[in-house]
């Protein structure tokens, strides 16, 4: 292996620690893209590749000739692991702190629908039916890469949002083939297990898991 090798395979698993939080947070924020998610991907086949190679390493190790790579390469794999898992879990809460400020930040879209449910006797059946009386404009979430709300009205939302009358949606993938998604119900009546995957409370909102 050559010199150079050698320094971007050390510098690659150092980034794995902050890869993640870096690609979580980019994705979430007024100017972003979920391009850096889709590239965790490949170290996720690096995390595979790691515990490949730490047995593959420790065979190498008794040959002379490939001594000084095997060494590199188990002390590499041996490293992976604990910032890869670093790295994940920071990257969720960087994640999940963003959306716990995206439904703060929803707030007031919400207080509209209320107020007109309250003053016309029912949710409205379009966000768009809230502007100019309730808001200038019907607000985007604040996320690039998440930019729009869907508004689910009547007997849709009630099938699909446990019997709420009306609800709210966000589309948040998370990277790769993936739905994961943010929920908004008036109710509050959020299910622990369902919309393919598990649900956490963030405020007054629930992400899926998928």
């Amino acid at each position: 292996m050559k010199k150079k090798e050698r320094i971007y395979l050390v510098l690659f698993t150092v980034s794995v620690i902050v890869y993640f939080p870096f690609a979580h947070w980019v994705s979430t924020t007024p100017v972003g893209t979920t391009l850096f998610l889709w590239g965790a991907i490949i170290y996720g086949f690096a995390l595979l590749a790691a515990v490949v190679a730490i047995p593959a390493s420790l065979v190498a190790l008794c040959f002379k000739r490939t001594r000084r790579d095997a060494l590199l390469l188990l002390i590499l794999s041996l490293a992976y692991l604990p910032l890869a898992a670093t790295g994940i879990a920071w990257g969720q809460k960087v994640r999940m702190t963003q959306m716990a400020e995206f439904a703060e930040r929803s707030r007031p879209l919400i207080d509209a629908v209320e107020r007109y449910a309250e003053d016309q006797g029912g949710p409205p059946e379009t966000l768009e039916q809230l502007v100019p009386d309730y808001l200038p404009a019907v607000p985007g979430t604040g996320m690039m890469a998440y930019p729009e709300y869907v508004y689910y009205f009547g007997d849709q939302a009630r099938e699909r949002f446990v019997d709420n009358p009306w609800g709210l949606l966000v589309n948040t993938p998370s990277g790769g083939p993936n739905w994961d998604q943010m929920l908004y119900f008036p109710k509050q009546n959020y299910p622990e297990q369902g919309y393919g995957g598990s649900l956490e409370r963030v405020g007054e909102w629930a992400y899926v898991h998928e």
